[in-house]
Formats: structure tokens, sequence, C-alpha cells
């Protein structure tokens, strides 16, 4: 017979032979409210606390209701950082950040001349292998105090965001290429094409419990389409609109041939203007595309 029918069975008797006992005088009322303690206290120290087990606590982690809460608090914490990156870029008056993506390159070192020349600084957001083409180039970055980033390894949208983890994993094999190299830890990240729309909010979630900061832009200056000095143009009115708004500029731009052309232009002019050239820092509050209902899955 299983314990509780036990219990049962034993809880049963017991009334019934206190109640006889009441009727006949064997227990004074005294004594029967400390039977009932008695029998009170047993019955608590019979429950045990349920402990789940290893595969109860995997059910639950992998279940769609945990998901479902992972994916609104992450809804929730984007949001509000959001809010708080907008706050901060209106705070840095006359401050610009320049970001160079898809390097490093041959015409890497040419472009960290010309913006020494005009004590600017800048965040690089490069590709794993071509940083193992560049190794030198990446170390000379990082002693010289330029901002140092990740762009993936593969920079095909169809291996990145294949899966809810494939971003992360591309981060962290990029992480370990840059800690070999420059002895940097790198946190910095921005995903290919941009965090919207292929960047979903379980992939958001992953790259934030293990601490990557998601950098997007506020003005893009198109130098991959325009490929002449029509990208300094058009950076230089995004910069005149942004300024209306007070939030400091985040500009993409390509460590390309055609970009490095150029780039003595768009120097001069922020120069001129009393900006000043920064990096991109952990401390800061990443600037990042919000979902808002425009990510889906790749796969779909």
């Amino acid at each position: 017979m299983k314990t509780s029918n036990k219990f049962y069975y034993f809880s049963i008797i017991s009334i019934f032979t206190i109640t006889l006992s009441l009727v006949i005088g064997l227990f004074s009322p005294s004594q029967v409210k400390s039977h009932l303690k008695q029998m009170k206290d047993d019955a608590f120290q019979g429950a045990q606390p349920i402990i789940p087990t290893l595969e109860v606590k995997h059910a639950f982690s992998t279940s769609k209701l945990n998901q479902s809460i992972h994916y609104q608090q992450e809804i929730i914490r984007e949001k509000a950082e959001h809010g708080q990156a907008i706050k901060e870029l209106q705070q840095k008056n006359k401050v610009i950040y320049l970001t160079f993506d898809d390097g490093p390159s041959a015409y890497s070192e040419q472009m960290l001349d010309i913006l020494n020349k005009y004590d600017a600084k800048a965040t690089f957001f490069m590709i794993g292998p071509n940083i193992q083409s560049y190794p030198a180039v990446v170390k000379r970055m990082a002693d010289e105090g330029f901002g140092i980033g990740m762009h993936s390894m593969t920079h095909d949208a169809h291996q990145v965001y294949s899966s809810a983890t494939s971003p992360l994993d591309e981060m962290l094999e990029e992480s370990h290429i840059i800690q070999g190299i420059t002895g940097i830890e790198p946190l910095l990240i921005r995903l290919p094409y941009g965090s919207v729309p292929y960047l979903t909010v379980d992939m958001r979630y992953y790259l934030n419990e293990n601490n990557f900061k998601i950098w997007d832009w506020n003005i893009d200056s198109e130098d991959w389409k325009l490929m002449d000095q029509r990208y300094v143009t058009k950076v230089i009115q995004d910069i005149k609109s942004l300024e209306q708004s007070g939030e400091a500029p985040i500009v993409l731009l390509h460590d390309k041939q055609h970009t490095v052309q150029h780039l003595s232009k768009l120097l001069q002019y922020l120069k001129k203007e009393g900006y000043q050239m920064k990096v991109l820092t952990e401390e800061l509050v990443p600037y990042t595309f919000q979902c808002e209902g425009r990510c889906y899955s790749i796969n779909e």
C-alpha cells in the first residue's frame, strides 16, 4: 500500500479513536487538542519540497513558455536601451563616430594614416578571415587607440542568420581570433546588413546574454553604392539634418579603396566644423535598430 493511502487510513482511524475516547472519557479536551496538533505537525513533516530534475529544468528552458518569456524580456530591454542610447547621443555635443565595416584590407594602413593626420579616431567592424589575412593592421589599430569591433566570420546572411545561435557562434569565433592578435576581448559587434530585418529577437537575446553590444548607425554614407566623392556630400548633408535632432552621428562607412580615396575631404569638413571624432566604447549604450515587428527569420 502506498504511503499516502496509509496516512489516509491512519487519519480516519485516529479521528474515530479520538471521538470515541471523548465519548467514554478516556481523553480530556486538552489531550485531544494536543493529539490533533501532533497529527498536523506529522502531516507537514510528510510534505516534501518538489525538486526539479535536470530533465525537467531542460524541458522548461526549451519550452515555448520560457522562450516567450525571454522574447518579451528582450523586447522590453531593447526598447529601454534604445531610449537610453538616443538620450546619450543627444548629450554628445560636436562628437561624431566614424565606423568602417568589412575590413581590414590592403587599404587599411593608408586609412589609418589619413585618420591620424586629422587626429581622428574611428571604430572598425571587421570580418574574421580578413583579420587573419592582415593581423599586423589589426594590431596597429589596437595599439593606436582605434575601436575594435566584429562583423561576423562569413558575412553571408544565410549562414550568419541560419539559426537562433548562429550570430553568437560567429562572433565568439571571431572574438577568439582578435584576442590572439591583440590580447583584447572585443564586445562591440555590427551584424552584416544591420540588425534589421534578419536579427530576430531570440538571436538578440543570446548575444545580449554574452554581453555583446550591437551597434547600427544613424547615417549611411552609401559609399558601397556611390563609390566616389558623392558619398562625402551625402554624409555632410545627413550630418546637417541630424544636427536638428541633436543626435551625435554614427556614420556607416566601408574599408574600401574608393572610400579611402575621398576620406580626407570628409575629415577636413569635420575638423573645420569642430567635430571630435571618437571611438565607440563598451561604456556607451549601443544604438541598435529596433525590431518593432520588422524582424523575421531568413529561413521563412
